[in-house]
């Protein structure tokens, strides 16, 4: 019997388009991943990250720090998701950097993390291919697990160019919220990275 070139080369070429539909469905950079939730905690997160700029007329004048305590309580390791979300004024329109997209997070067992000013502003680089710098955030870290966690945020504050004069602690409660998150993989930093200023209180459009 004799074999055509077409018998040969059609199909090697559906082998090959076939593999490579598969590892780019497989790949860890297409992956979704999904967890699934039990609890949500929300916990006030202010900060002012850069000196000598404040939040206007919404605060007194004078540095402010947030830093937030994640503990898994239990014997096994878990999966959680955290996503931040800005503090706007009544009545302006959501922005697409008013909440940011979820990124999950793995505990083990009695494992305790710390989110600082620095850690949450870093959700917003990069949303949209931009990067978003902010001479302050009011807001929440909002955190979604399986099991109930332990959640506490620390707040100090400072006059302008003072030490610390005020800290605080706050026990973070949870509510019962069953939901399944799905985490989308983190986008690329666009080259040449494309940066904006946002200060607070107000909408900014990439």
């Amino acid at each position: 019997m004799r074999t055509s070139w077409f018998d040969i080369i059609v199909p090697s070429l559906v082998s090959i388009a076939g593999a490579l539909v598969m590892t780019t469905s497989c790949s860890p950079a297409y992956a979704q991943q999904r967890v699934a939730t039990t609890y949500q905690y929300s916990a006030k997160t202010l900060c002012t990250l850069a000196p000598d700029i404040g939040f206007g007329d919404a605060f007194a004048p004078g540095g402010y720090r947030t830093v937030i305590n994640i503990h898994n309580p239990s014997d096994r390791k878990i999966e959680i998701a955290r996503k931040f979300a800005l503090a706007i004024q009544p009545g302006e329109a959501s922005g697409p950097f008013t909440v940011t997209p979820y990124k999950s997070l793995s505990l083990e067992p009695d494992q305790a993390v710390a989110y600082n000013c620095f850690d949450i502003s870093n959700f917003y680089c990069p949303i949209g291919g931009v990067c978003v710098d902010f001479t302050a955030i009011d807001g929440f870290l909002v955190v979604n697990s399986p099991i109930e966690l332990d959640v506490v945020a620390v707040y100090t504050a400072h006059p302008k160019s003072g030490e610390v004069s005020t800290l605080d602690t706050e026990t973070i409660a949870g509510r019962r919220m069953p939901k399944t998150i799905v985490i989308r993989p983190d986008e690329p930093k666009a080259q040449p990275e494309k940066r904006i200023q946002m200060q607070p209180f107000k909408a900014v459009k990439p």
